[in-house]
């Protein structure tokens, strides 16, 4: 890759970072200002973040977490459950999926 292209592809990176990060604080505050929001609303929210700008990423030919997609996935799954009226322990299934990730991400570095 050049210079230029190099260049290019961090701009855009810290774009994205710089976006998300506005994004996020933008989205937690509507969450708390709207009155009647289900609760879960906010998972929601963090989930499509985070798989919107790994889409924009992944468009762009920058690299994609897979972990940032799967917490993303994880997040709207448990979000919609709880609009939905189901219990679901959150905290758990990320403690756990940071764990898979981890493991994960050493054993396929090693069998490289």
């Amino acid at each position: 890759m050049d210079k230029a292209m190099d260049k290019t592809s961090q701009g855009l990176e810290s774009l994205l970072d710089t976006v998300g990060w506005g994004l996020f604080f933008i989205m937690s505050g509507v969450v708390l200002l709207v009155p009647g929001l289900p609760d879960g609303s906010w998972l929601v929210g963090l989930g499509a973040l985070f798989l919107g700008l790994s889409a924009v990423r992944f468009a762009t030919g920058l690299p994609v977490s897979r972990f940032a997609v799967a917490v993303g996935i994880v997040a709207v799954a448990v979000g919609a459950a709880t609009i939905a009226g189901l219990a679901v322990p959150w905290f758990s299934l990320l403690l756990i999926l940071c764990g898979l990730a981890i493991v994960a991400g050493e054993l396929t570095r090693r069998l490289r």
